[in-house]
């Protein structure tokens, strides 16, 4: 019964770690001139809660697994405030000027990118390939 579940919860950080990877190499990172003092890649940091790691090493050490029930959870969650607008788009005052890029509003709406949505959407096509040989592994130790 420990190692079925040790199993789940490895297997349940494998896919969150695999998960996070995709999700982050599709955050963009704001562009800005060299005078401004800023630089980009909060959004992308927000991934990680602003640690300097990469996505299995947060995975596995600062998150948690959460059973309820039969179901295994971890999650994945951007607390940049402005990352659900990035995620699925946003409404803006055309004419509008923003001193924090220095320009005027064009458009009336801003696309998403859906870095999360598409991530996760890719990763469930690769479930079951990844899940057959996770469970083929763990039977093959099991039943040694």
């Amino acid at each position: 019964e420990e190692e079925v579940q040790k199993f789940h919860e490895d297997t349940i950080k494998e896919i969150a770690a695999r998960t996070l990877a995709k999700i982050i190499a599709r955050t963009p990172v704001g562009q800005y001139p060299p005078d401004s003092g800023k630089v980009g890649g909060t959004l992308r940091r927000g991934w990680t809660a602003g640690k300097d790691m990469d996505s299995y090493e947060y995975i596995y050490n600062h998150t948690k697994v959460v059973r309820k029930g039969r179901v295994y959870q971890i999650i994945i969650e951007n607390p940049v405030k402005y990352a659900s607008y990035v995620e699925y788009g946003h409404r803006q005052n055309v004419g509008q000027y923003v001193p924090a890029i220095g320009k005027r509003l064009k458009k009336p709406f801003v696309e998403g990118e859906f870095m999360m949505t598409v991530s996760v959407d890719e990763m469930q096509k690769e479930l079951p390939s990844l899940l057959e040989k996770k469970l083929k592994d763990f039977l093959e130790e099991y039943f040694k």
